[in-house]
């Protein structure tokens, strides 16, 4: 989606509003993850400040909570965490959650006990960082369906919200602690006989 397209869509006469606020499809990405990240930043370096020790516990609910902040309710729906996954597809976003930026300071340093949670664990360098981004992307998508679920399909919602948020937190942690174990040869499937070249 153009930036022109973003204006007509929020309704505005000058259909360049959005480029001359933001300049660049990047800026204005980069403005939405702001606004919604001050807040969820600071309850997570609330409650990373409260962990006696860092533990995957500790560092899941830090993750799960805040973010969790962001869900809506049935009268009242967010799109943000659905925003989320796409905004990372934009040129530069990805790194815009993973740089400098005040709001994102506490997501890095629960990265970065998280990784050394892992080290704890005997998991080796590069399975450290892979294992956080399935940890990340699992919470994200299970909070964005949930997101959705929300807006579009609330009666087929099965459990309440706190008990979702424990199913979350605790599917998250069992992802994350996994022993990480030798990887297997791949061993795919003979192709069916009617896929097989003729000898």
């Amino acid at each position: 989606m153009s930036l022109r397209e973003i204006g007509v869509a929020a309704g505005q006469r000058n259909t360049g509003a959005a480029r001359y606020h933001f300049g660049s499809k990047e800026s204005l990405v980069e403005a939405i993850l702001e606004h919604r990240m001050v807040a969820i930043n600071a309850r997570r370096q609330t409650m990373l400040a409260e962990l006696a020790e860092p533990d995957l516990q500790g560092l899941t609910e830090a993750f799960v909570y805040p973010l969790s902040d962001q869900l809506g309710e049935v009268d009242h729906p967010s799109w943000y965490l659905r925003f989320v996954l796409q905004a990372v597809l934009v040129r530069g976003s990805a790194a815009t959650l993973e740089g400098d930026q005040p709001w994102t300071s506490g997501v890095k340093e629960l990265r970065r006990q998280f990784v050394a949670a892992l080290a704890g664990r005997g998991l080796p360098t590069g399975a450290r960082q892979e294992r956080w981004n399935l940890f990340a992307g699992f919470i994200t998508h299970a909070l964005a369906d949930r997101e959705q679920m929300l807006q579009i399909a609330p009666d087929q919602i099965l459990t309440r919200r706190l008990q979702f948020l424990t199913h979350v937190v605790d599917a998250a942690v069992a992802l994350a602690g996994a022993p990480a174990r030798p990887a297997k040869p791949d061993h795919r499937p003979n192709p069916a006989p009617h896929l097989r070249r003729p000898a």
